[in-house]
């Protein structure tokens, strides 16, 4: 599986009667780790569950709706809540007790180190001297 191929993520559907959350993520990808970003505006990492499973990173949680004051009525109702799920593929190889995650203002950051064999090689040209000889079969 190419590193970059990790969209789109599994969201959970919106649920009747109500707007549901489903988080804004980011995926970037650099020569040496993927990086996940997740909006979860209103939440702390205590909120959430994070885990991987047969290569299949979860991100679960649930945003609760703020109390509605008794006499009161919501006259527009458009921030998202419930539980939600994000999932991303990861790629074979990858060192799970390498991930990292941090949670700063509403935002998590998770940090996944590329597996050494999807990281970019380079390869050296040598000169005509340096070059080796197709090896024949013996007959």
């Amino acid at each position: 599986m190419l590193f970059g191929t990790f969209f789109p993520f599994d969201a959970t559907p919106q649920t009747a009667g109500r707007v549901a959350f489903v988080p804004s993520a980011d995926l970037t990808v650099s020569h040496s780790d993927m990086v996940l970003t997740v909006d979860l505006p209103g939440l702390t990492a205590g909120d959430l569950d994070i885990e991987v499973t047969d290569g299949l990173l979860t991100i679960r949680g649930q945003r609760t709706r703020g109390e509605v004051p008794e006499g009161t009525q919501a006259l527009l109702v458009e921030r998202g809540f419930g539980p939600f799920e994000r999932r991303v593929q990861l790629p074979r190889g990858v060192d799970l007790e390498a991930i990292t995650a941090s949670m700063d203002a509403g935002v998590l950051t998770l940090v996944v180190p590329k597996p050494e064999a999807l990281k970019p090689k380079t390869i050296a040209v040598g000169s005509g001297a340096q070059e080796r000889a197709l090896e024949t079969a013996a007959a």
